[in-house]
């Protein structure tokens, strides 16, 4: 099997994952030029960017259903085609309406695009899912960081006419996308017995720990990025430039450590990482909103990159809850995330009212979610059980089914134990 770095496949679906998730950046910034040009109010804005995460959010695990029962051959193009169009569009539209429909249609684009992707970007990668989507989760976080300062040169450069610039960027990548769909299957026979095992290692207990840790770990992240630059503009104060830095080097290590955490964690173990990446990020916040200027800049960093070292294993973990159904457990992880950051960043808001707990108080609570996710996560299926763990063992009964007259992997995977006892001593003794 080609290696991670030449599959073209992976890099496709990272490329687009780019592409959408720059448009997902870019719209905050859009909608300062397009609140001026339609003269809308700042509740008006903030349901536009309401509008589009709750599309976006909330669909995804039909997207997903979807892509499961149909095979999504099309679906992460469409979807990429969708959104490209959509927001490229925002900049033309003529009242207030019209803008909210769109960015709803370019949400639903987002939200049909990252179940597909993120489950053939997973089967791209073979056995190594978890490297496999530590390059997918590459391609949208950098998108995201970056999509800020592409929006402000585009319509600081054409005003709201600056909109064709994002969709431009997501049509022109389109032709790889389709091409992907080609290559991302020769894997799929190495990946689906490793696959079928984990899930049935998954309790009641366990599924309700990796919701809860979905939920805390979306929730520190959103709130974090989103009030650093209040934080640091109005309680430090460091000034809007300083607030800046510190917000980008946040989000630039969020990418840089969502690919290592899923190189570690197929080498290591998907908990292992996890329940490590927790253990730092508790104490990483603390310093974050505690220490004072430089000393923030490397906090900055080091709770960017340990956030984003735990997500692809627990991508990857969500996925195997369902192994049939990839797209569906793709959808719940990328969108039940995503909405509950959401929901987490509105209750830190909350509490950060000066008759409650303040600004300050409030982001030292987030704190205590990594902490309480990783002892979550002690419920969770151990390392020895993961797919990444699983494999030699499944390759092991695959390779004795075969020698046993089972041509496909399935049956060979599903037979192994019966052909074990049959050609064991014990049992021709009998």
């Amino acid at each position: 099997m080609r290696t991670l770095l030449k599959n073209r496949a992976l890099w496709s679906y990272s490329l687009a994952h780019f592409s959408v998730d720059l448009c997902a950046g870019s719209l905050p910034v859009m909608m300062v030029y397009l609140a001026q040009a339609l003269n809308l109010t700042i509740a008006q804005t903030g349901f536009v960017i309401g509008a589009y995460a709750i599309s976006s959010s909330l669909t995804q695990p039909l997207f997903g259903y979807l892509s499961d029962r149909t095979g999504g051959r099309y679906q992460s193009a469409l979807g990429l085609a969708c959104i490209a169009i959509f927001q490229g569009a925002l900049g033309f539209a003529p009242n207030y309406a019209t803008l909210v429909g769109m960015a709803c249609l370019a949400g639903c684009g987002s939200a049909a695009f990252h179940p597909h992707g993120a489950s053939g970007a997973s089967r791209s990668g073979g056995t190594r899912k978890a490297a496999a989507m530590s390059i997918f989760m590459l391609g949208g976080n950098s998108g995201y960081a970056i999509g800020p300062v592409i929006a402000a040169a585009a319509m600081t450069a054409l005003g709201v006419r600056g909109s064709l610039v994002i969709g431009a960027i997501g049509l022109a990548l389109i032709p790889l996308v389709l091409s992907a769909q080609g290559h991302s299957h020769p894997a799929d026979h190495t990946a689906r017995p490793s696959a079928a095992l984990p899930g049935r290692h998954f309790g009641l207990l366990a599924i309700v720990a990796l919701m809860a840790i979905m939920f805390m770990r979306a929730w520190v992240q959103s709130a974090t990025t989103a009030y650093i630059p209040a934080y640091f503009t109005e309680i430090v104060p460091l000034g809007v430039e300083a607030a800046s830095r510190i917000s980008s080097a946040n989000l630039f290590a969020l990418a840089a450590g969502g690919l290592i955490g899923g190189v570690l964690a197929d080498r290591f173990g998907r908990r292992r990482v996890m329940i490590a990446s927790w253990l730092i990020y508790a104490p990483a916040t603390l310093a974050l909103f505690t220490v004072s200027e430089p000393a923030v800049y490397p906090f900055a960093v080091l709770a960017g990159f340990v956030a984003g070292a735990s997500w692809p294993p627990l991508i990857v973990m969500a996925q195997e809850l369902f192994p049939r159904n990839a797209g569906v457990a793709s959808g719940i992880a990328l969108g039940f995330a995503f909405a509950m950051g959401g929901i987490g960043t509105a209750i830190t808001g909350a509490l950060a009212e000066p008759d409650r707990l303040g600004l300050t108080g409030s982001l030292l609570m987030l704190a205590a979610l990594p902490l309480i996710s990783a002892i979550a996560a002690l419920a969770l299926p151990p390392d020895r059980r993961s797919g990444a763990q699983s494999a030699p063992d499944a390759g092991r009964q695959a390779a004795t089914a075969v020698a046993c007259g089972h041509r496909s992997p399935e049956a060979a995977l599903q037979s192994s134990l019966l052909c074990e006892r049959r050609s064991s001593p014990t049992s021709t003794a009998t």
